[in-house]
């Protein structure tokens, strides 16, 4: 068994830890699985996933009680919308809803008997809009065709009877129409759910697959009871700053590679919203990264095994992605545990990630974001330092109590 030198440079201290991570980093298969596997297949299969961006033409059925030409004309201007597709006409709202339950339609609609009499007569008609409530996005595209449907062929019946009263189509749209509204979506203007979810999802996948592989790594290391350390026990108090640094160092390096495709080559390729320079980037993803790595340095030395990383950090998960802010709005959770969310790096530079990259403000801007990544990462890297002067001291006592029983025996 070979003993490592006696280094007393602290560049030299940090290099062998930088080298030694990696080591330990590529002779893990686990590690490299989550490490460099995950992040690569991660960001493009959700990428692929949500290719579409929107939900579009819906399978619905419409039972058509009122049989008539205008009842025929409202379908046809439903089938024509972007978010439903007519698949079948139901012949009573039994048999629809039993296609439903198959799963065979997605929603209904009934257009009731008396439909064309009604509107012809200048009454107030309706029609039913049968929706599956659990899921929010089925559920908000038939709302969306329905609202614009009834809007656009309630109006054309009042255009008409306004120029049947002698008006001209200019005055007959003036007066169904008199205010003129122009929306203007901002930030994402197709409305697409894989530009809203994906920019945000990809930091959370990169803290969450960091976090399993340090730990990982470190279980391993607990597992195998070697020192962390090169240097003989009494000079160790120093060596514990260039251990964390290079241990921190290699996975930094690690992740170069890996934010080269989540963060750059993914949104190219899928076209996610982008209006923030690489600088500007590069300035908010080094202090999360950094404070994620400090952060799964600190809690893989509460791990023992490897399995209970994996374990400790698949719990996590779920919850990082809730208190990020990506699947529920922060302003809408109780301010306790806004104020608990913050021990996770991701929860404080998302937010900060998307006003940059999605709505283009300056560094300047997310400044306090900025700094609270910061006091996260020295914070962490406090807590480490602790822990390793804390295992230094009690080796070094235990050094002391065998020496002091093996002169008394």
């Amino acid at each position: 068994m070979t003993k490592e030198p006696n280094k007393t440079n602290s560049f030299e201290l940090i290099a062998v830890h930088f080298l030694k991570e990696l080591k330990a980093i590529f002779t893990d298969s686990g590690a490299v699985l989550i490490l460099v596997g995950a992040l690569l297949i991660y960001p493009v299969v959700y990428s692929f996933g949500y290719f579409n961006e929107v939900l579009s033409d819906l399978p619905i059925g419409v039972v058509d009680l009122d049989q008539t030409s205008t009842s025929r004309k409202y379908t046809n201007m439903l089938d024509a919308s972007q978010e439903v597709a007519v698949s079948c006409k139901p012949q009573g709202l039994s048999d629809a809803e039993d296609m439903l339950l198959n799963n065979k339609i997605n929603g209904i609609f009934l257009i009731p008997k008396g439909f064309q009499k009604d509107i012809l007569s200048g009454k107030q008609t309706n029609v039913a809009v049968y929706a599956d409530g659990s899921y929010m996005l089925k559920y908000k595209a038939f709302y969306t065709a329905a609202s614009y449907d009834n809007a656009y062929f309630g109006g054309g019946i009042a255009v008409k009877r306004s120029m049947l009263e002698g008006k001209s189509f200019q005055q007959a749209q003036m007066a169904n129409s008199p205010l003129s509204v122009q929306t203007h979506i901002l930030y994402n203007p197709s409305g697409a759910y894989g530009s809203f979810i994906m920019p945000g999802l990809i930091l959370i996948i990169i803290q969450q697959t960091l976090l399993i592989g340090i730990g990982i790594v470190g279980g391993t290391f607990s597992e195998s009871k070697t020192s962390p350390f090169v240097l003989p026990l009494q000079r160790r108090h120093r060596e514990i700053l260039p251990l964390i640094a290079g241990k921190a160092g290699a996975y930094l390096f690690l992740s170069a590679f890996n934010i080269c495709l989540a963060v750059v080559l993914v949104h190219d390729w899928f076209n996610y919203p982008d209006k923030a320079s690489l600088i500007d980037i590069g300035m908010i993803l080094f202090p999360f990264l950094l404070s994620v790595i400090l952060l799964g340095t600190v809690v893989s030395t509460l791990f023992r095994h490897r399995e209970s990383a994996i374990v400790f950090m698949m719990f996590l998960s779920p919850i990082a992605l809730f208190l990020s802010g990506v699947s529920w709005p922060t302003s809408a959770m109780p301010g306790w545990l806004v104020a608990l969310s913050k021990l996770l790096p991701g929860t404080t530079a998302v937010p900060a990630y998307l006003r940059l990259r999605t709505m283009g403000v300056g560094i300047s801007e997310v400044k306090p974001e900025l700094l609270l990544l910061y006091f996260q990462a020295a914070l962490y890297a406090l807590f480490t330092f602790l822990y390793f002067w804390v295992r230094v001291s009690m080796d070094r006592r235990k050094e002391r109590v065998n020496s002091a029983l093996s002169i008394i025996q």
